[in-house]
């Protein structure tokens, strides 16, 4: 079981190496799941003074975390700047705790300072500390505000996880393409 779980993880740390060589390119495709993402945070009206009063945020349209006593997640998603994509971001996570499953969700953050967003830039943004329960599509995902600057919501797509872990998340960021 031990081995099984290590191969897990670098497995997992295998699949985000090959997607950080791929250029930063917002196609059609991507527009589509970044644009009912959105659609999806803006329906719920608690999200509006985020939205108005951000200087920027990162959407990730669909994120996978899955573990089994430690585990790991993985998403893609893209900086909006003024209404603009700027670039892609890469969220990587390694969690260990009592938790079990697997996991679907659309994930944002929003940054409220220059300081927190050019951190971001940078690739030097990490958050800890999680709490998640989840059942097919209802659920709730509980994650502590880790700045005063930055916000962060999930919507459960979907899955069957039970988490009270403590892991690193880190978020790495390639400018788009031109």
């Amino acid at each position: 079981m031990k081995l099984l779980r290590i191969c897990f993880c670098l497995l997992l740390l295998q699949m985000t190496a090959g997607c950080v060589t791929e250029p930063a390119i917002y196609d059609e495709e991507r527009q589509a799941s970044v644009a009912e993402a959105l659609a999806l945070f803006r329906a719920h009206e608690e999200l509006r003074p985020y939205f108005r009063d951000a200087l920027a945020y990162a959407v990730f349209p669909a994120n996978w975390r899955a573990g089994s006593g430690f585990g790991a997640a993985f998403g893609n998603g893209w900086l909006f700047e003024q209404g603009e994509v700027t670039g892609r971001a890469i969220m990587t996570e390694v969690f260990v705790g009592p938790n079990v499953g697997i996991q679907a969700d659309r994930k944002i953050l929003f940054f409220r300072s220059e300081d927190a967003l050019d951190q971001f830039r940078r690739g030097r943004f990490e958050f800890t500390g999680q709490a998640n329960a989840t059942l097919a599509t209802r659920g709730r995902a509980l994650t502590p505000g880790f700045s005063p600057d930055v916000a962060m919501f999930v919507l459960v797509r979907g899955g069957l996880l039970l988490e009270a872990s403590v892991g690193t998340q880190r978020y790495d960021f390639f400018p788009l393409a031109n």
